[in-house]
């Protein structure tokens, strides 16, 4: 674990249907809250430097959603077509803790389920999205198509996760083998071992080990399920709207979305020197970014 700033942070599940929310909270209840939701393939402890640099500001509240970390809400990858089901997650949250002026912030798929999330709502006081997976409306009317299937099994990031290693004899394993690899090189230090903390399970049972939290396959269906109205959701949010892109290829926010974010109203700044893991590698910047 690395030296995060603020106090550490509480554990938090919620029972609902079929299984349990999951993630952290830092309990200020006379501070506005602030609900956070990580990107594909993470979880809620992979942003705990971001978080808490947070803590003079905001109730923090940051979860699992569904097949990723330790959510246990039923996650079967076959039947994944768009985000709603960590849709369903967020506002299942929002509504049983029923506070008012909620701050709905999050990265990648995380930071679009806000949006997707904060529609029709009451209780949002602001939108601030790190890297908003923004695809064109072409892709989402595609995703709605019987071809689809076909489609997307082309895109890159679908077959690399459903071809993603799933079990380590141990924790050291993972930690040795990730530490090596290029993605992982520009992350702070103490990131990629908070990542690693619930974006890891135990296996039971007499051959141990350990496999990863978001399965590959839920991981890779994640990727696919692009059947959301991510435009629709930002043209009737209930908020000031915030973004914040990266000025690198690997960005999910290209020209084209900045320009369409700023023509519904939102303030959009291209950060540089970071990826689209922007959280991982400058997670105090990011955090200034949410508490602006």
């Amino acid at each position: 674990m690395s030296d995060r700033p603020g106090p550490a942070p509480q554990r938090i599940r919620m029972d609902f249907d079929g299984g349990a929310v999951a993630g952290f909270r830092w309990p200020s209840p006379d501070k506005p809250p602030l609900l956070f939701l990580h990107a594909t393939g993470f979880c809620a402890s992979a942003y705990l430097q971001l978080l808490g640099g947070l803590t003079d500001r905001f109730d923090i509240h940051a979860l699992d959603l569904r097949g990723h970390g330790l959510n246990t809400r039923p996650a079967d990858p076959s039947g994944l077509r768009s985000w709603a089901p960590f849709v369903a997650d967020a506002r299942a949250y929002l509504d049983r803790v029923g506070r008012k002026g909620w701050t709905l912030a999050g990265h990648s798929m995380g930071a679009a389920t806000s949006v997707l999330a904060a529609e029709g709502r009451a209780d949002v006081a602001a939108l601030k999205l790190i890297e908003p997976v923004a695809m064109p409306r072409w892709m989402s009317f595609a995703a709605k198509t019987p071809l689809w299937t076909l489609m997307s099994g082309r895109i890159p990031l679908v077959g690399q996760a459903a071809r993603r290693r799933n079990r380590w004899p141990d924790r050291e394993s993972v930690l040795v083998s990730y530490a090596q690899k290029g993605l992982f090189k520009p992350w702070a230090p103490g990131v990629l071992e908070d990542y690693l903390r619930d974006g890891l399970i135990e296996e039971p049972g007499e051959a141990g080990g350990v496999r990863l939290s978001c399965a590959p396959k839920w991981e890779a269906a994640t990727f696919a399920a692009q059947a959301n109205d991510l435009w629709k959701a930002v043209a009737a949010a209930p908020a000031p709207i915030s973004v914040i892109a990266a000025d690198h290829p690997s960005s999910t926010v290209s020209e084209t979305a900045r320009a369409r974010f700023r023509r519904f109203g939102a303030n959009v700044a291209v950060m540089a020197g970071v990826s689209h893991l922007a959280p991982m590698e400058k997670p105090a910047d990011l955090a200034a970014f949410v508490a602006a």
